[in-house]
């Protein structure tokens, strides 16, 4: 049966200024920059590295700096034009302060306040991600990649998401996809949806929840762009949404 999740996702994210800001908030910690390593990424003076919560930006070949993603160099060269070693660093923690490596994972602001992931984001340098429980500001990340990508910035500039109808298992990994929404229903406390069709999108129980809790709404052909690891079973099309930043304005 169709599954309706209260108001429209969308509503919340266009109330926001096409030229909002994050909230303000108080430092969790103040610290001292040793290095930037790239564009999301920096080593503290006590050789800590701090990894920026909400973006990921294109990867550094530091053997070979010209094999390097496209942008990955303008990223790092973004964050050099605002802090340099021995400048003081402020720190914004969410529910997790630590990933798998052993690196800090914090909100990084300039000496003067400057939020570094947001630059980035607004410079089309970044795209917005949010791992685990982390999405303290994702509405306003959300909202700052949304605009560098309808002005086609840097990494967006030759944007174009696969088509649900035309998958195919070489498409695979982390990519963007665009449909419509048919086959809805709600099986065992999970949502379940296809586009066009094609690919399977699944919410589990536990992961409903934050749907619910953001006031997001599917409804039948209503045309989605999706952001996810794309994988195969058995020649089926899949993909898991396990929070609202995944579908993008």
């Amino acid at each position: 049966m169709i599954v309706r999740l209260f108001s429209l996702l969308f509503l919340t994210l266009f109330s926001f200024s096409l030229f909002a800001s994050c909230p303000h908030v108080g430092w969790d910690q103040t610290v001292t920059l040793k290095e930037i390593n790239d564009g999301d990424t920096v080593t503290l003076e006590n050789g800590r590295l701090v990894r920026f919560i909400g973006i990921n930006t294109p990867e550094i070949n530091h053997r070979h700096k010209s094999r390097s993603e496209p942008y990955a160099l303008e990223a790092k060269e973004l964050l050099q034009r605002y802090i340099r070693a021995g400048d003081k660093l402020h720190l914004v923690f969410d529910k997790s302060k630590t990933d798998k490596y052993g690196r800090l994972l914090a909100y990084v602001y300039s000496k003067t306040g400057r939020n570094l992931a947001l630059l980035q984001l607004q410079s089309g340098l970044a795209a917005h991600w949010v791992i685990g429980k982390n999405d303290r500001f994702w509405q306003c990340f959300q909202t700052a990649e949304k605009q560098a990508r309808l002005r086609r910035k840097g990494i967006w500039s030759d944007f174009k998401p696969l088509a649900a109808a035309n998958l195919k298992e070489s498409d695979k990994g982390y990519v963007y996809i665009s449909g419509r929404v048919s086959d809805l229903k709600e099986e065992r406390g999970a949502l379940r949806f296809k586009l066009d069709r094609k690919l399977e999108v699944i919410i589990h129980p536990s992961q409903l929840k934050v749907f619910k809790k953001n006031n997001v709404n599917f409804l039948l052909h209503d045309k989605l762009l999706l952001t996810g690891k794309l994988f195969f079973t058995r020649g089926q099309a899949k993909l898991t949404l396990y929070h609202p930043a995944q579908i993008l304005p």
